[in-house]
């Protein structure tokens, strides 16, 4: 799933320069005021209109502008500047309007000249302190994309240097693949060289890899380039080519024109999701996730003393999972097996009923009492709502699997970590216990992410409250 992050960046800074001005005008009434800034609030209207004023303003001078263009590559001297031409505009544009609607003379030039001061200051610094922390963090955050450049030994480092150069706050270089020599091991501005044409694809299953950015000579053939575009979008991964070869025919969800560095690309993308739709996602995985928790809290101090009665161990059980895109986090849950399940699931492999890299397996052995209720209810999963909370999962997405089905999956089967992981999915509430094909849930999922809307994860959120009330399809 891909969106358009830049409007990300833009409504960061714009919420934070809205933050500014209100809070500049609010302190500045206050000191004109002498302290009757609750008396103003509650007896006095203007004072809502000229803040609502202020904002819509602000509002229209982003539009004019565009102040946030080129935001991460701006130095200091460029930044005073930028932040000087938009609350002058601003200014010019309040005093207008104070004008046209006979405001101007009981308006205090006091609170109106010092909010506007208070306001340049606040964007000088908060801008600074704000681009420092991104780009200094970036490599850590998980909205970053993780890119892998694939060019040649002659371009690699002209390549390289360009795209670092132009400080794009959402995307780090992880890795670069040189497809005409084998310089695996070696470095180019301090990142490393990680495969070459004959395991890059070996490489991008195993990896955290989040999109792709292919600059080879304009003579390679593009057939070629065809077949690259065609695996790298079969595992979920964004690709950015350069833009001589636009013809290209890839049957991709979406083809549209980017940049990359300085670079110029077309973009292939299963899917392009906007930002409003990614937003309303979240917020709907919040809520739920709070919601959850509560209920988590709940069941714990009925279920925790009755785990451990059972069973000598920790309450929660916690496992390494693969998520977006190979990214490693912590799962949760209610433990609902003796301490020693893991060791003791290499001796049961041979009985698993999962056809490939799954394992079910009927009265588990390893499974409790309690357990078996609390799987049976789906109450193990309860504490999944954090992993929710910290945006580890989704309320609604794939199911994330474990280290080791995650370490023999075919780059094909990779498509279905191209979105976040869910607590829930179309698997979950499919008659999970009697799917025992693991290319079938890779077919389910996948299609699921194809299709993604946000009145689908409330529907599968609907039928699974049904589920679990019924305890179908689970054991």
């Amino acid at each position: 799933m891909n969106i358009k992050q830049t409007q990300i960046q833009n409504l960061i800074i714009y919420i934070g320069d809205v933050i500014g001005i209100s809070l500049g005008y609010l302190i500045m009434t206050h000191v004109r005021f002498e302290g009757y800034i609750f008396k103003l609030l509650n007896n006095d209207n203007r004072f809502f209109y000229r803040w609502l004023i202020s904002i819509f303003v602000l509002t229209i001078v982003y539009f004019i502008l565009n102040p946030n263009l080129h935001f991460f590559k701006r130095k200091l001297k460029e930044e005073i500047r930028n932040d000087l031409q938009t609350n002058i505009l601003t200014a010019t544009l309040m005093a207008t309007i104070a004008y046209l609607i006979n405001d101007a003379r009981d308006y205090s030039r006091f609170v109106y000249l010092t909010t506007m001061v208070f306001s340049c200051c606040w964007m000088i610094l908060s801008h600074t302190v704000y681009r420092w922390y991104i780009l200094k963090y970036r490599q850590y955050n998980s909205v970053t994309r993780k890119m892998l450049i694939i060019t040649t030994s002659d371009r690699v480092e002209k390549v390289v240097k360009n795209i670092i150069r132009e400080k794009t706050w959402n995307l780090w270089v992880t890795g670069i693949v040189v497809i005409d020599k084998d310089l695996t091991g070696k470095k180019v501005m301090n990142i490393p060289i990680v495969a070459n044409r004959n395991n890059m694809f070996r490489y991008a299953i195993r990896e955290v890899v989040d999109e792709v950015f292919i600059l080879v000579p304009e003579e390679t053939e593009n057939y070629q380039i065809q077949q690259l575009i065609q695996k790298f979008e079969e595992m979920g991964i964004t690709v950015d080519i350069n833009i001589n070869l636009y013809e290209i025919d890839v049957s991709s969800g979406t083809k549209y024109l980017n940049q990359v560095g300085n670079y110029p690309t077309v973009t292939f993308a299963s899917k392009e999701i906007p930002l409003y739709m990614i937003a309303m996602k979240r917020l709907l995985d919040i809520i739920g996730a709070i919601v959850g928790l509560i209920i988590t809290a709940v069941a714990t101090i009925v279920i925790g003393p009755l785990i451990k009665l059972e069973s000598p161990g920790p309450l929660f059980f916690s496992q390494k999972r693969v998520g977006r895109n190979g990214r490693i986090f912590k799962i949760y849950k209610f433990r609902s097996m003796y301490a020693d399940a893991e060791r003791r699931k290499k001796e049961l492999m041979e009985q698993n009923e999962m056809n490939g890299l799954m394992f079910k397996m009927t009265d588990d052995p390893r499974i409790t009492k309690i357990g078996k209720f609390i799987r049976k209810t789906s109450l193990d999963e309860l504490p999944q709502f954090w992993n929710v909370l910290k945006g580890d999962m989704s309320l609604v997405g794939t199911r994330p699997p474990t280290v080791d089905e995650f370490q023999q999956y075919e780059w094909y089967h990779k498509r279905r970590l191209s979105m976040t992981p869910g607590l829930t999915g179309v698997w979950q509430v499919s008659g999970r216990s009697d799917i025992t094909d693991f290319e079938e849930i890779v077919s389910m999922d996948v299609e699921y992410i194809k299709n993604w809307s946000l009145k689908r994860d409330i529907k599968i959120i609907l039928k699974t409250i049904q589920v679990v009330l019924h305890s179908d399809g689970a054991r």
